[in-house]
């Protein structure tokens, strides 16, 4: 059986806009983590948060935890702008931005009962239909 056939573990990876974004003014991220780790975290391998992952810090950190058997998650800002933010942190770590080991979850103008409900859908999405 090849690589890609293989489902991926998840992992989630959420960048909290350094809680500035008006757009995530809704989002308690404590409270979301707390509940992602006690309702959904046999289904996970991790969850971190961030303050940007779209800053070089941000950047450093996927380069040291993306990899290549896992698939994350990622609750951020609009999936279209994460696409371009976080780009330069999959390719330090040498992962491709692709179906099988991204996929994005957009925060933007949600509160935090709604962002659960994403990742918990995102977690069920199987790899052909996750990401871009």
């Amino acid at each position: 059986m090849s690589a890609e056939n293989i489902e991926r573990k998840r992992a989630i990876l959420i960048c909290t806009c350094s809680g500035a974004c008006p757009s995530m003014a809704k989002i308690d991220f404590w409270g979301l983590t707390e509940r992602v780790r006690i309702e959904l975290g046999d289904q996970i391998e991790f969850i971190a948060l961030h303050p940007r992952l779209c800053e070089e810090d941000g950047e450093r950190l996927m380069g040291r935890i993306l990899k290549d058997d896992l698939a994350f998650i990622t609750p951020a800002c609009a999936e279209k702008k994460q696409e371009k933010l976080l780009r330069e942190g999959f390719q330090k770590a040498g992962v491709p931005m692709d179906t099988v080991h991204w996929i994005p979850v957009s925060m933007a103008n949600e509160d935090t009962a709604a962002v659960f409900e994403k990742i918990k859908a995102a977690l069920k999405k199987p790899e052909s239909q996750s990401g871009k």
